[in-house]
């Protein structure tokens, strides 16, 4: 029987939540605008719609791992969406986080911090996989991605919010 591992993350981002959120659902291809050293391309099939179950994420990313650094490409698909409480579930079916781990799911959600007249958001995020092997490492280098891509997107947007590119 598989064995299910699971990795978890938080951030806490000074921006919006929903305006966040909205940006790692239908805002996802602007992504490479705010992040082009490590976003190369967002696409969201089907284009110019909301995310709903079924769509499809086409991801091209760099992750450093151990000194090095590669591009990722990547498609998942929605298999859980809760726009009202600003959570997606999306589950790799083609690319290289395939390579070795026959499952792999992300769940990715964002929470407002009440109280104190702040815009700060929680952005948690949690990878649920399936090793094909024990000789499959534990993809330690994803979290490390996540991590430092919504660090930096929160500081991006927060940039262009103040410039007023973008409304906070």
């Amino acid at each position: 029987m598989a064995q299910i591992h699971k990795l978890e993350g938080e951030f806490v981002a000074k921006y919006h939540a929903a305006k966040l959120y909205n940006m790692m659902t239908s805002g996802a291809p602007s992504l490479p605008k705010y992040l082009p050293h490590i976003i190369h391309k967002c696409q969201v099939l089907p284009e110019y719609g909301e995310i709903r179950l079924g769509s499809v994420f086409v991801w091209d990313y760099i992750i450093a791992a151990e000194g090095n650094s590669s591009t990722v490409t990547t498609k998942e698909k929605v298999t859980a969406v809760d726009h009202k409480n600003m959570s997606i579930t999306c589950t790799v079916f083609e690319g290289d986080l395939t390579i070795g781990y026959p499952s792999f799911a992300l769940t990715l959600h964002v929470t407002p911090i009440l109280g104190g007249g702040s815009n700060k958001s929680t952005v948690k995020w949690s990878m649920e996989y399936e090793k094909e092997n024990e000789h499959v490492p534990t993809p330690t280098p994803f979290l490390e991605f996540l991590e430092t891509f919504f660090k930096e997107l929160d500081v991006k947007l927060l940039e262009e919010s103040q410039k007023g590119l973008i409304s906070k």
